[in-house]
This record gives structure tokens, sequence and C-alpha cells, in this order.
């Protein structure tokens, strides 16, 4: 492998949190060996756009949803005014090409990665499982995920963790397998909980985090520095689905909040 680390990043488009993963991300990246090659963007929640705003008004009911679009209407503000928030508006100030797939298992669209010398299949929150194909297409496929593995595994572990009164998220580097979030971990960040924080505010600290650290970890491989992985006890894994209104009632049942 050459000196320089050639990533693909695959995500989703948000202005809340990706867009803060690449902002940290490519802060850290600037002028060393880690070069991003390419973002592909899937959509969110592999969904419509009116499926996924039916599905968070569920979550966050009428009150936080209204907060959550003026939070929304802001950071599209923001991306007009040369303050980028969304992984698009990233991309272009940071001229990083774009690509809009329908699925990362678009086997002639993989076949392109060993062809670009592509060192890394970077996923970013990515709203679909990679099958063996995506899997194999680059030398290094890499997930990042915002709980504690295995304890954690599956959708909004933020949410859990706050639920659970955890004092810290860990965010999760590892491996790729066909097992949703069975991989191998290569590294842990620990992002403490405050009594203050809302679910909102840790999804975004860890985000930022995760751009940072990553960045910082991707720019170590092929060299002495770069982690050996290690197996997770899949005895003791747990999956969480997507908080239902009941479990968020729970949540605030307990004094804490949403946004």
């Amino acid at each position: 492998m050459s000196s320089t680390v050639n990533v693909v990043a695959v995500t989703q488009d948000d202005p809340f949190f990706t867009g803060r993963f690449f902002a940290s991300f490519l802060a850290t990246a600037v002028n060393g060996p880690v070069r991003l090659v390419e973002i592909v963007l899937l959509r969110n929640f592999n969904e419509s756009r009116l499926a996924l705003a039916r599905r968070l008004w569920k979550v966050y009911g009428t009150v936080d949803m209204a907060r959550l679009m003026t939070r929304y209407a802001a950071a599209k503000v923001a991306d007009r005014t040369r303050r980028p928030r969304s992984v698009a508006a990233l991309a272009a100030r940071a001229g990083v090409p774009l690509r809009t797939l329908d699925s990362i298992n678009n086997e002639t669209y993989l076949r392109t990665l060993r062809e670009r010398g592509v060192d890394v299949l970077l996923s970013v929150s990515a709203p679909e499982i990679f099958r063996a194909t995506a899997l194999n297409a680059a030398p290094h496929t890499i997930n990042i995920h915002n709980g504690k593995l295995p304890f954690y595994r599956g959708m909004m572990p933020t949410f859990w963790a706050l639920l659970h009164d955890e004092p810290e998220v860990t965010i999760t580097v590892h491996t790729m397998a066909e097992k949703l979030d069975a991989g191998e971990v290569l590294a842990e960040y620990r992002v403490p909980i405050t009594a203050r924080d809302s679910q909102y505010d840790i999804s975004a600290r860890a985000k930022d985090v995760a751009g940072r650290e990553v960045a910082g970890l991707l720019a170590r491989l092929g060299t002495p520095e770069w982690p050996t992985s290690h197996p997770v006890d899949m005895s003791q894994k747990r999956y969480f689905k997507f908080p239902t209104p009941a479990d968020v009632a729970r949540l605030r049942a307990n004094g804490k909040r949403m946004l």
C-alpha cells in the first residue's frame, strides 16, 4: 500500500449528525496521509422522506418534532451561507466527489474501488447491510458504531445508553462481517454522558469525536501503529431496534430529554 490511505465513505445525509462526523474527519485529515476519495450517499434509513418524517414524529412527538424541524431549517440556511452542516455541502466545500447510490451492494460500482486503489470502505451510519461483495470490495471494510459492542448492537445506541443510565457512550470502530455489528474491534473511544445531556447532545458529540479519532486512526494504516483487531464475545450480545414512543416515554419519565 502507498503512503496515501484512500478512503471511500458510505453514509446518509442529514444536517444533524453525519455532517458533524465529516466536518471533524476532514479537519483532522487535512495535509495528512488520509485521502477521502469519495462519499457515497444512500437514502436516509433506506426509506422515503415522508416515511422518515413519520418515523421521527412517532418517536419525538409533536413538540420536539417542531423543534427538530426548526434546527433542520437553520441547518439548511447555514448550508447556503458558507457554514455547511450537511454532508453534501461539506463535501462540496472540501472538493470531495459525492455519489448517490440506491445500494452500496451495486456490484458494478464496487468493482471500481480496487481499480481506483481504494484502501478502506468506511461505513458512517450507512442505512444498509453490506453484503459479501461489498465486504470484500476493498482491503479494509470498517464500520463506526456509537455503542459498546456486543452490548449495544443495532439502532440508535446513544438513546439506549442514555435510557440505561450509562456513564458514557463508547464509539466502536470495527471490521465488518456479514452479521450486523459482529466484526472485530479495532479501537474504542469513550464519550462521557453528563447529567444535562439530551439524546441529541450525546449523538452530536459522539459524531464530532468519531470523525476526529477515526481520521487519526486511518492515518496509521499500513504502519506498525495500526492496532491488532480482537473479536467480541457474541455470547454477550444484545440487539436494540429503533426506539418506540413507549421507550421515549420511559426516557422522559426518568427526567431525560430527546432534545
